[in-house]
């Protein structure tokens, strides 16, 4: 979208520049006149970049609607909690636009309940590898995790550039300890 925006300013600005005689200043009303079309063309394509926000068919209808609308939107892409002092369908319609794109973008963050280890395996394993690499643990980062029996834990933990697997058990005992990634 940004290089549609660019496109369209870049060709406002060459059919400006393209309209002008060859002198050497340009009139207050030539000046106006641009301005003018470099604003038009720019306001189009604030509204085609935001016109994907817009699902099942609703579209605001009015200006307020439409800063309801982004009101809304806004505060559901960002996860704040659903402003209840606004009872507007333009609000309501932004809010859920939001949250879905939302949800979408943090697709990638969600983990399966069953590829968690319970928290004291964590600990475990990011107290050792802080030891091993002499780093605190907030640079201990865990990249995967799997169980490969029932109460086991096999844990991807990175520093940095430099792996670490941890065999865990669900109370935090070590079972086993390797360089590099599984």
């Amino acid at each position: 979208m940004k290089r549609y925006i660019a496109i369209f300013a870049a060709t406002a600005l060459g059919l400006t520049a393209a309209a002008q005689p060859a002198t050497a200043r340009m009139s207050d009303k030539d000046k106006a006149a641009a301005a003018a079309a470099a604003i038009a063309i720019l306001g189009i394509a604030a509204l085609a970049h935001n016109k994907h926000h817009y699902q099942n068919g609703y579209e605001p209808g009015s200006g307020e609607e439409t800063a309801e609308f982004e009101r809304g939107y806004r505060d559901g892409l960002h996860g704040y909690p659903y402003w209840e002092g606004n009872r507007t369908p333009s609000y309501a319609e932004g809010y859920q636009a939001g949250d879905r794109e939302r949800e979408i973008s943090m697709a990638h963050r969600r983990v399966a309940a069953e590829a968690k280890a319970p928290p004291m395996a964590y600990r475990g394993c990011a107290e050792i590898v802080a030891r091993n690499f002499a780093v605190g643990l907030n640079h201990v980062h865990f990249t995967r995790v799997r169980s490969p029996a029932k109460h086991e834990w096999l844990i991807e933990a990175a520093v940095g550039h430099q792996y670490m697997t941890c065999t865990m058990r669900d109370t935090g005992e070590l079972i086993d300890l390797r360089g590099g990634q599984f």
